[in-house]
C-alpha cells in the first residue's frame, strides 16, 4: 500500500460521511414532506464523482477502466449475461464525457438492476444512501488494513458511480466536456 494511498483513504473518509449524511437527510426530509435543497444533493453527487477521481490518482489507477471492470464483473453475474445484453463495461471504456457515461450507467442500470431502476425517484435515493453509509464502513476497514485491494479495485468505482446515479435521479444532465483519458 502506497503512502499517498493511505493518506487518500485516511482524506475520504469525512467527505464520505459527510456525503452519505447529507443524502440521508435529503430522504428524511422529504420522507417528512419538508423543504429539500436540490443543490445540496446535486453537490454530494459531485463530491462522490471528484472522490473517486482523488482517490484513483492517490492509488495511480485508471478510475475508467475500474468502473468499467466492476460494470463487467456486476454483469458477468446476471441472468442476462452475454448473449447480446448490453456490454456496460465497453460503453464505459468508449465514453469520452460525464454525459457519455452517464448514459452507458443508465442504460445498465435498465438492463441489470430494473428493480432499482423502476423504483420511485427518492426510493433510489434512500437506496443509495444505504450503499453509500456501506461504504463509509468499507472505507474505514480499509484505513485499518482490511480489505483494502478490494476497496481498492472495486469501490472507488462504486462511490463514483453513486455520484452518477445520484445526479441522474435528481434530473441534471452532466457535462458533454471531455474528460481525462
Amino acid at each position: 500500500m502506497s503512502v499517498n494511498g493511505d493518506l487518500a483513504l485516511q482524506a475520504e473518509l469525512p467527505v464520505l460521511i459527510r456525503t452519505a449524511a447529507e443524502l440521508a437527510r435529503h430522504c428524511d426530509r422529504a420522507e417528512h414532506n419538508e423543504q429539500v435543497d436540490r443543490a445540496k444533493l446535486l453537490g454530494a453527487a459531485a463530491d462522490l464523482r471528484a472522490m473517486g477521481w482523488r482517490l484513483s490518482a492517490g492509488f495511480g489507477a485508471d478510475l475508467r477502466q475500474r468502473y468499467a471492470d466492476r460494470l463487467e464483473m456486476l454483469e458477468s453475474r446476471h441472468p442476462l449475461a452475454g448473449g447480446g445484453a448490453f456490454d456496460g463495461g465497453e460503453a464505459v471504456r468508449v465514453s469520452k464525457t460525464l454525459l457519455e457515461l452517464q448514459r452507458a450507467q443508465i442504460r445498465h442500470d435498465m438492463v441489470y438492476h430494473p428493480d432499482v431502476a423502476g423504483m420511485p425517484k427518492y426510493a433510489q435515493l434512500r437506496h443509495f444512501t444505504l450503499h453509500l453509509t456501506k461504504l463509509t464502513a468499507l472505507l474505514l476497514d480499509a484505513i485499518d488494513g482490511h480489505d483494502r485491494d478490494d476497496f481498492v479495485n472495486h469501490r472507488i468505482a462504486d462511490i463514483f458511480i453513486f455520484g452518477i446515479k445520484i445526479s441522474t435521479v435528481a434530473g441534471e444532465r452532466l457535462s458533454e466536456e471531455v474528460i481525462g483519458a
